[in-house]
């Protein structure tokens, strides 16, 4: 049975703690109000401190409207005015104008790191005596949230300010920031301890065990191997390579492939510990099966093998310090189908999927999909790989009931997203465009929607029936390619698609036949595709030294166009090719005008901050 720790952070830190002079849990006073004494000499408390720093993870990824997948090519945020353009026209800078992740945010970690440090220090000294397994499953839980702090950190920033004591960056004006590498090691040797101090922890998807820290530290590592941080290859950056304080953003000295070793010991040890979900197909899976298989991963969420950690939905509810609920409000991953499916379902089209991504999904034989074949662009949406058809939402993908009022417009459960011409000339606007007839301007701009992570049981009917998905932070399937990306960076080819064969196999996919860069490249899609919409592919793009490939060309839509044939009867329209001639053209939008900008590589820090502590460095390009 889980432990419902949400819930209990909910009730019992800093929203409300219950607490009673008999440790009964009848009264409710915050946390503000109660000594810090006080937490550590009750094990009710001290856990339930140590449980709030899982708040500072809010959702990841299903937090909001807004996905970090809308910062690059794979996606865009619909409703402009809202900071996306910081990334993707490059107007970030240390006094904003960019939008500020909670989950990624200087100013809203350091606060959770403090927790963190309190917690190591207390639970250290451990002066009210509480058992030795007790102290250290928290003790490893708290090291392993302030690895996961400044691992979120070291990604947006490079080298941050490493406190390792109950302080807090103004509690003095010189907290100079740490070098890359002094970052990475602090985060390293916190996973270290956590891995150690919580071998016999229980099992959990929700709170940290060693699986958890095991699984983190191949991120870490993979990430400190890549070429934005090796002076070789990072040096082809110009803002890069006129900066003066190299040490802050990258490596000066030791060898990349000494880094990408520990990277590919660190996977390895956590393919070893554990197993991951359906990877044993010795060619690929029947292509309706495939579907379902990674349908399965995001819809299954903790009961799936593949997801290491996450935030539960039935763990925290829908009421939390980092969701307070309410109205309908801030009810974070519940609303993910409101945040970002059809306006046709009265819902939000908040972040939708590019042209761009649709286009790195190959066919279902693994040949990559190319507009300029004409077979290809004449039925673009038959025959795609698996995921394709577990991910997007298209033109003429079967989606559930529609409300009351749009069954007029649609009868059959179908994703409108074209315009269709009838014999007598009248035009119907599909019901899911910007020139529909319900909410247009929640409309996609792209032409697509995301279905991963939106419940296709649940009807369209927010917010009555807030959806029960979780949110996964680290999955099997992500170490997995770390692995892979370290064997092909090591020259162990073999072993490499070896490991990305079984991820294939799963998918529906044929096994990998390329070499030398072309693999490298495959892998990379690959890794695009598996992780989409999962905080990966902002950080992938800015570790490849992609940044110029993913923002430097416009966001297109599909214009779908549909003219009825001569002598057929349309009664209602549906999508069908033996009674409509379709013409799909891919077309840029003036819309974002991305570009990109070699500053965006690393965040600035915030101005505010450095006039508190002058001591902080900028990083480059700002």
């Amino acid at each position: 049975m889980k432990t419902n720790i949400y819930k209990i952070l909910s009730l019992l830190v800093i929203g409300l703690v219950l607490a009673s002079c008999n440790d009964d849990f009848l009264e409710t006073t915050p946390l503000s109000e109660v000594a810090e004494s006080s937490v550590w000499t009750s094990q009710k408390l001290a856990e339930a401190a140590v449980l709030d720093l899982y708040q500072g993870t809010w959702a990841g990824t299903l937090t909001r409207e807004e996905t970090t997948d809308a910062f690059t090519d794979q996606a865009v945020f619909t409703h402009p005015g809202r900071g996306v353009d910081g990334y993707t026209e490059g107007k970030m800078n240390p006094a904003g104008s960019y939008m500020d992740m909670q989950w990624l945010s200087w100013s809203r970690l350091y606060p959770f790191i403090r927790g963190a440090n309190i917690a190591i220090e207390r639970l250290t000294l451990n002066e009210a005596g509480f058992p030795e397994a007790f102290t250290q499953q928290l003790l490893g839980e708290a090291y392993f949230m302030r690895g996961y702090f400044y691992s979120q950190l070291m990604r947006q920033f490079g080298g941050v300010v490493l406190l390792t004591e109950p302080l807090t960056l103004d509690s003095e004006a010189n907290n100079p920031r740490g070098t890359f590498e002094a970052t990475v090691n602090l985060i390293v040797s916190d996973l270290d301890q956590a891995i150690k101090l919580l071998e016999d922890a229980p099992a959990s998807k929700a709170r940290a065990h060693k699986i958890t820290a095991l699984a983190l530290k191949s991120r870490v590592l993979t990430h400190a191997a890549s070429d934005l941080y090796e002076p070789s290859k990072a040096s082809s950056v110009a803002t890069i390579a006129a900066y003066s304080n190299k040490e802050l953003i990258g490596y000066t000295s030791g060898s990349q492939e000494q880094r990408w070793q520990a990277a590919k010991a660190a996977s390895k040890a956590l393919l070893d510990a554990t197993s991951g979900y359906k990877l044993d197909y010795a060619a690929p899976a029947p292509h309706d099966e495939a579907v379902q298989n990674y349908e399965a991963i995001w819809r299954e969420g903790d009961l799936n093998q593949d997801f290491i950690w996450g935030r539960l939905i039935e763990e925290f509810g829908f009421g939390s310090r980092t969701y307070p609920g309410g109205d309908g409000w801030s009810q974070g991953p519940g609303m993910v189908a409101l945040y970002h499916g059809p306006n046709g379902y009265h819902e939000w089209a908040g972040t939708t999927p590019t042209e761009a991504l649709v286009s790195k999904y190959t066919l279902a034989d693994g040949t990559n999909f190319d507009w300029n074949n004409p077979d290809h662009a004449a039925a673009p949406y038959d025959d795609r790989e698996a995921r394709f058809y577990a991910t997007f939402l298209f033109d003429g993908a079967p989606w559930k009931p529609r409300t009351d009022d749009v069954v007029k417009f649609d009868k059959f459960n179908e994703i409108q997203t074209g315009f269709y011409t009838l014999s007598d000339g009248t035009i119907i606007n599909g019901v899911d465009t910007r020139q529909g007839p319900i909410e247009d301007w929640n409309g996609s701009r792209t032409g697509y929607y995301f279905k991963k992570f939106s419940d296709p049981t649940l009807p369209a009917s927010w917010p009555n029936n807030l959806q029960k998905i979780d949110a996964p932070y680290i999955r099997y399937s992500e170490i997995l390619l770390n692995y892979v990306e370290a064997n092909i960076n090591l020259g162990d080819e073999a072993e490499a698609k070896a490991w990305l064969d079984r991820l294939r196999f799963r998918n529906g996919l044929p096994a990998v036949t390329a070499t030398g860069d072309e693999l490298l490249e495959l892998y990379k899609r690959e890794r695009d595709k598996e992780l989409v919409n999962e905080d990966a592919r902002l950080f992938d793009m800015k570790r490849w030294l992609e940044g110029p490939r993913s923002l430097n060309q416009q966001v297109q839509q599909v214009l779908i166009q549909a003219t009825q044939k001569p002598g057929t009867t349309v009664v209602d329209y549906r999508k069908d090719p033996t009674l409509f001639d379709y013409t799909y053209t891919p077309t840029n939008i003036v819309f974002e005008n991305r570009i990109w900008q070699d500053h965006v590589y690393f965040m600035p820090i915030s101005q505010t901050e450095i006039d508190r502590d002058p001591s902080l460095i900028q990083n480059p390009g700002y």
